[in-house]
């Protein structure tokens, strides 16, 4: 057409969308060339991951509707209209076949029933048993009777006859269940072979195991004498608590009510891959947790008079609990919380993890912020050479975690605002886990608690070994991970380890704990004291197994006023005949510590420790710990295993199981059988005493 072509050039961009789309060019207003485009994902595999996203939205979205439906949702009406479409009820029935006919087999080892009573009338020899309609009856029938010496005779009567029937509503109820399951599977096969495209007969087999299986059950047993009937409305016991019957009835519902999706769930973010990438980081993060910790409560699935819907939608919060059965610590993830009390601009991360710790006031969060972005670290880039040459995620998405933390902050009645985020990671669509390792966002999670994890179905080990060592972090763990978190003043009170000020003593019956108290003081043999342990600023008694059995602990403990030499005889309060030296202790006041101190040991001596510990111990050989190295391995210790020991020697370290750990010149060894295993520095536990713990317990069982 030479110089008078008209060329007409532009760029369609299809932003996060994938999919088929279609170009059309018309003339005249008619259709004359269409070109079918399919856009592939460009940070993602299209074949595996996003196919794996999609399958891990089902999976778990279904998962947690069984995990509700198992200790909630019991009513059930069958008249409802509304059903599960025919693609959506074989979905479900692929998913729970296997505890629908389980169901169904516990009713017919166990089924519901009744005992019946039917009247006959029978001549007088037949008749066995009788009750109060039988004497009724021969009442109103006194030609049936005849006196003899005396007494009144029947010749005919009612007799009663009692049998047990299988035939209840509740299994008529049970059969309309099944063959209501068996029609509907025979009407999806026919559906299927409709289709216009390639029939896989895995699937027509399937169903046909599926309803040969159901059939069968329906066959054997009492079901077979039983007719199918259907409740019309109300309440039955038997299908809220009996076993078998409340089981197949979650499942009917489930297979009944189908699942309505709102929020565009699976139809427009099918195609936004950024919003399914948003979706799906929460449901995996949901996933990877459920396995190992008990599912207290959830608010995704929630149920309405048209049946189960899915609340998980952008701007509307959603959380889900769970309980740590080690140490029953609460965890808690929100999907999109807003913080409506942040003074400056309300923030709204994706993912936040809560974690409620045994012994501490403080709740730890963290974001989890899902990026559907990666940096390709392009070379002769400022991301290439400045922050790494390996992919990984967009410094302006590091920045939003570092705002995350800072602008999220706390006020309580008596304190200024505090910041309650103790770290903020970035979650990006990235595969190659071990070449990230060496990303400057990486190695930064380690030296600010801010960085970026790559997360992909083919890439979930950073993240989930992230989530493990922040729910197994004891709080002052947690606090080492943060810098200025909220608590910081208390926790920058430094504690005199040297310092072993307080005296802990028993008692030789239990009248003298009545004495001591009543007069505040305490005594305690010269010859028990070394001269370079005082002076002792406070006492605190130890009601010991021997004396107090169960109510044995250290309870009671009070500041020394004063404290002088005397002879035994002298103690007045407890008289005593003998001119051998006591140290007798005036106190104050007895106070009583907020939680008792328990007893964990064999046998029991004189022992000093600090204040800090007595206040912070829990079992009594808490209170030899001597370094704050030493305590923090202890307490991470206990939150791990029960199995342990804190030696009556402070230099013998801990006894777990068959090993011992010992502190030596800034090292923490690992001796079994008299040979050290492991070892690893001081200052590397307290900056990552998850890992140092997994290196040294690998040796434990």
């Amino acid at each position: 057409m030479g110089r008078k072509t008209s060329l007409l050039t532009g760029v369609i961009n299809f932003g996060n969308e994938i999919g088929f789309s279609e170009f059309i060019v018309r003339v005249d207003g008619n259709a004359y060339l269409r070109l079918t485009l399919e856009v592939f994902p460009s940070k993602i595999s299209y074949k595996s991951d996003y196919k794996a996203i999609l399958s891990d939205v089902m999976t778990e979205v279904y998962n947690l509707v069984f995990d509700f439906l198992k200790s909630t949702y019991n009513s059930f009406d069958v008249s409802s209209s509304q059903k599960s479409s025919p693609v959506e009820f074989f979905a479900i029935i692929r998913k729970i076949y296997r505890d629908f006919v389980n169901a169904a087999d516990v009713i017919l080892r166990n089924p519901h029933h009744l005992l019946e009573t039917e009247h006959e009338e029978q001549p007088a020899h037949k008749i066995k048993k009788i009750d109060s309609r039988t004497l009724r009856w021969v009442e109103k029938h006194p030609y049936q009777t005849i006196r003899k010496d005396g007494r009144v005779l029947a010749d005919r009567a009612l007799s009663v006859k009692k049998y047990v029937t299988y035939d209840t509503k509740e299994n008529r109820m049970t059969k309309y269940m099944l063959q209501t399951t068996v029609r509907r599977l025979e009407q999806f096969k026919k559906q299927y072979r409709k289709l216009s495209r390639d029939k896989d007969p895995h699937v027509i087999l399937e169903i046909d195991n599926m309803v040969k299986g159901i059939e069968r059950r329906c066959n054997n047993g009492f079901l077979r004498d039983v007719d199918a009937a259907a409740f019309r409305s109300g309440m039955s016991l038997v299908f809220g608590m009996a076993p078998g019957y409340r089981a197949l009835n979650r499942c009917y519902l489930l297979l009944q009510h189908g699942l309505t999706v709102t929020g565009n769930i699976f139809n427009i973010s099918v195609k936004d891959l950024a919003v399914l990438y948003e979706y799906w980081c929460f449901i995996k993060l949901n996933s990877l947790m459920k396995g190992k910790y008990e599912l207290i409560s959830q608010d995704i699935i929630r149920v309405n008079g048209k049946g189960l819907f899915v609340s998980l939608v952008k701007g509307q919060r959603s959380n889900v609990r769970y309980r740590n059965p080690r140490n029953g610590e609460i965890i808690t993830l929100s999907y999109n919380p807003k913080e409506i009390n942040v003074p400056t601009v309300a923030q709204r991360p994706d993912n936040v993890l809560r974690l409620e710790k045994r012994g501490a006031n403080t709740v730890y969060e963290y974001v989890f912020d899902a990026k559907y972005r990666v940096n390709p670290a392009l070379p002769e880039t400022d991301y290439y050479n400045s922050i790494s040459h390996n992919p990984g995620p967009e410094i302006s998405d590091i920045n939003t975690m570092h705002r995350y933390r800072d602008a999220i902050v706390y006020q309580n009645d008596a304190s200024p605002y505090e910041r309650t985020m103790f770290g903020a990671y970035v979650l990006f669509p990235y595969h190659d886990e071990l070449e990230y390792k060496n990303h400057k966002f990486y190695k930064s999670i380690d030296q600010v608690n801010i960085g970026g994890l790559p997360f992909l179905p083919s890439a979930t080990g950073l993240v989930t070994e992230m989530l493990d060592e922040l729910i197994a972090d004891s709080p002052d763990s947690a606090f080492e991970r943060a810098t200025l978190p909220r608590g910081i003043e208390s926790k920058l009170a430094k504690v005199n380890w040297k310092e072993r000020d307080v005296l802990v003593g028993t008692l030789r019956n239990q009248n003298q704990l009545k004495v001591c108290i009543e007069n505040r003081f305490y005594h305690v043999p010269v010859a028990r004291i070394e001269e370079s342990q005082l002076p002792i600023r406070y006492v605190a008694i130890y009601q010991t197994k021997a004396l107090f059995g169960a109510e044995a602990r250290i309870e009671y403990y009070g500041e020394v006023i004063s404290s002088r030499v005397v002879k035994r005889r002298e103690i007045t309060e407890i008289p005593k005949n003998s001119d051998e030296l006591y140290y007798r202790f005036q106190i104050k006041e007895w106070d009583r510590l907020s939680r008792p101190i328990e007893p964990k040991e064999r046998g029991f001596a004189i022992m000093f420790t600090n204040l800090f510990l007595l206040e912070h111990s829990s079992q009594v050989p808490e209170l030899l710990l001597e370094t704050e190295e030493e305590y923090r391995f202890y307490t991470e210790l206990k939150r791990r295993t029960d199995s342990w020991i804190i030696n009556d020697d402070p230099n013998n370290g801990f006894t777990v199981g068959d090993a011992t750990v010992l502190f030596d010149n800034g090292e923490i060894l690992l001796v079994k059988d008299q040979k050290i295993v492991e070892k690893c520095a001081v200052g590397d536990f307290i900056k990552k005493p998850n890992a140092v713990f997994r290196k040294l317990l690998k040796y434990y069982h």
